[in-house]
């Protein structure tokens, strides 16, 4: 890669740049599974997405990292913090009070594979622990097994995991 990526923290008024990112992480998760279709379109998905950052946005304890390459946006990643009683995670572990969530990590498709993801992950989870929350958690497809690589590379395991059945699919039951 002949340019270098470049990071900056992004806000409110960054979020419609956002949309194409996004997008491609839907995409991303209808090729994983795609045995879960209808999925939204994509224009659904980036209203209910968009609706989700701008609530947490409101938060000053929420992250938004850019990634730029050649000057043209590739890549960001969104973390922001819970107390741990509003998760799933305070009546089995022992945490500190508050919990950081990566809520999400996106890289365009053409830039995937070159270290843009780690160095967005990197710097989350550093922002983070400068407000002194150092428990993580983040959701994965798990189909997804290139995130699920870089996750683990960075010291995450599986602690929960969802099952779901939506009403309608045409996949039987496994048995």
């Amino acid at each position: 890669m002949a340019g270098i990526v470049k990071l900056r923290r992004g806000s409110i008024s960054d979020l419609d740049s956002l949309e194409p990112l996004w997008v491609g992480v839907h995409r991303r998760h209808i090729e994983s599974m795609p045995e879960l279709a209808p999925y939204l379109d994509d224009q659904e998905t980036w209203t209910a997405r968009r609706a989700l950052y701008l609530d947490l946005m409101a938060s000053a304890e929420t992250v938004l990292l850019l990634a730029s390459f050649d000057g043209n946006l590739v890549g960001y990643g969104l973390a922001h913090v819970m107390n741990v009683d509003q998760t799933w995670v305070a009546d089995t572990w022992r945490t500190g009070q508050r919990i950081g969530e990566i809520e999400s990590l996106a890289v365009l498709s053409t830039h995937r594979g070159r270290g843009i993801g780690t160095q967005l992950l990197v710097a989350l989870e550093a922002e983070l622990e400068a407000i002194g929350v150092r428990d993580l958690i983040l959701g994965v497809v798990p189909d997804n097994t290139a995130a699920i690589r870089l996750y683990k590379r960075h010291g995450y395991r599986p602690t929960w995991s969802y099952l779901s059945r939506f009403a309608d699919r045409s996949d039987p039951p496994e048995v």
